[in-house]
């Protein structure tokens, strides 16, 4: 006798068990995290302070914000139900948790790493934002700590500058990383560094550190550094909420409307997102869905975008014209630009 799975699934009890059981799977904890827009922020109001110089007063209405987006917590517990929500929502998107948080790095490590990306951010728009401006600056690479598991860690110090690695002078962190990309897990290189004792005096210090694996397990040195520069006056970012580098772009460009007469933003609310090094190049980041709907709910009218984002790029906001960007040179243009419209969208 055939007994049809409709009919069991009619059945009172039967019916309760599974209503039981879906209720509890959309209960139980997943290994994902869910990444959503956060709320821009306008740097052009007390976010970045500059003293020492002449700055210049931002017209009435002009907002130029950086977009981020919230990460749940590596060690929330993130519902089946939180994650159908999110993925029905359109504005939220799901990720493996080993994605996002390598589960080789500890909850401390990547605090670190967050706001040693930060740091590094910041003192590259500042120099990328003078470097457009015309000043002439000195860099240099100081180390803030090292991973307590890598070899490095009881050598090296904090605040140690950082003068050669395996015989090559370094002056920037994307220098250390090509030197480490020449060799292989094991290798020990020499770095020379300048250390400061607490009476001042300095000496030159050369240890061997051998390369072990980072939390994606290439070889690494295990430090965490940031590029340091000779600034002829004082920029400082009062942020505290926001990690990693993306901020990049619209740190340089809030400091450019900062220091000049001109008036880029002209009344409008502009967002953007992007990594940027002294030189001014804009690099890409995650998240730029979330991050455009952000700025869209904030109400600008632009967004700025790496170029190398447009590949991402699926669904634009209604209203928003995003503009894609390879250095700062070409965000300032686009900034100029009387017809943005005509710029709008990749190519």
């Amino acid at each position: 006798m055939n007994i049809s799975p409709l009919r069991i699934a009619s059945h009172g009890p039967t019916r309760l068990l599974l209503t039981v059981l879906f209720g509890l799977a959309l209960l139980a904890p997943l290994p994902y995290v869910v990444v959503r827009p956060s709320t821009p922020e306008n740097v052009m109001g007390k976010l970045i302070s500059i003293s020492g110089t002449q700055t210049f007063p931002v017209k009435k209405g002009s907002e130029l914000f950086i977009t981020a987006v919230l990460v749940s917590d590596p060690k929330s517990y993130v519902s089946g139900f939180e994650v159908l929500k999110s993925w029905l929502s359109g504005s939220s998107a799901v990720f493996p948790r080993a994605e996002i948080y390598p589960p080789t790095q500890s909850d401390q490590e990547i605090s670190a790493e967050n706001k040693a990306e930060m740091t590094n951010s910041q003192n590259d728009a500042t120099a990328a934002a003078l470097n457009y401006l015309g000043y002439q600056l000195t860099k240099s690479v100081l180390l803030r700590g090292t991973r307590p598991s890598s070899n490095a860690h009881g050598q090296l110090m904090a605040k140690d500058l950082i003068l050669e690695i395996d015989g090559q002078k370094v002056t920037s962190a994307s220098e250390i990383h090509a030197i480490i990309a020449r060799h292989k897990m094991g290798d020990a290189l020499p770095v020379l560094v300048q250390r400061t004792s607490q009476s001042g005096s300095t000496q030159n210090l050369t240890f061997a550190i051998k390369l072990t694996p980072n939390e994606v397990g290439d070889p690494a040195l295990g430090i965490y550094v940031q590029n340091s520069y000779t600034f002829p006056f004082t920029v400082k970012f009062n942020i505290n909420k926001t990690g990693g580098p993306s901020g990049g772009l619209v740190f340089a460009l809030g400091i450019i409307e900062k220091l000049t007469a001109e008036d880029l933003l002209k009344g409008r609310k502009i967002a953007g997102t992007g990594t940027i090094d002294s030189e001014g190049n804009v690099g890409p980041i995650g998240g730029i869905t979330e991050k455009m709907i952000g700025a869209s709910q904030a109400g600008a009218t632009i967004f700025l975008a790496p170029a190398k984002n447009c590949v991402d790029i699926k669904q634009v906001p209604k209203n928003l014209l995003v503009i894609p960007v390879s250095t700062l040179n070409e965000a300032v243009t686009v900034l100029r630009n009387t017809h943005p419209e005509a710029l709008a969208g990749c190519r």
